[in-house]
């Protein structure tokens, strides 16, 4: 429960400034684009910060030692593309044209995942010669 704690906390806090947000907006206190770049920001920030941890979760060892390696590998590199995705996609929302940002965002994004799955499947199965299915006892 304690490591789900910090995402319940994060989920909330993301949920009670997009009220704030929009009850400044209805309150005439913001235009609605103001609103809008806001949130997608924060969704660009909470990518990157999520992208930023993902190299840093490893689990127990199962697998060979070359497996282990490769798919470390395959976590930096989907770590870095989604990490620079989520800060540009804080930087489209913030500073491109409404009518732009959203699909420049949108795809920057989806370049940046297709680019982790990519190298993740050509990770595991193209850099070296172990299964990554087997495990490190050898059984």
């Amino acid at each position: 429960m304690t490591r789900l704690m910090p995402a319940i906390t994060l989920a909330i806090t993301f949920l009670a400034a997009a009220a704030g947000l929009r009850y400044a907006e209805s309150a005439g206190l913001i235009g609605p684009d103001v609103a809008q770049r806001v949130v997608q920001a924060m969704i660009g920030i909470m990518l990157a910060g999520f992208a930023n941890m993902m190299p840093k979760r490893l689990g127990s060892r199962r697998y060979s030692p070359e497996a282990e390696a490769r798919l470390q590998l395959a976590r930096r590199v989907g770590g870095w593309s989604l990490t620079l995705a989520g800060l540009a996609h804080a930087a489209i929302w913030a500073f491109a044209p409404i009518d732009a940002a959203s699909l420049a965002a949108m795809a920057v994004v989806g370049s940046a995942l297709g680019l982790t799955v990519g190298f993740a499947v050509w990770a595991c199965t193209r850099l070296g010669k172990g299964s990554p299915a087997g495990t490190a006892s050898g059984s």
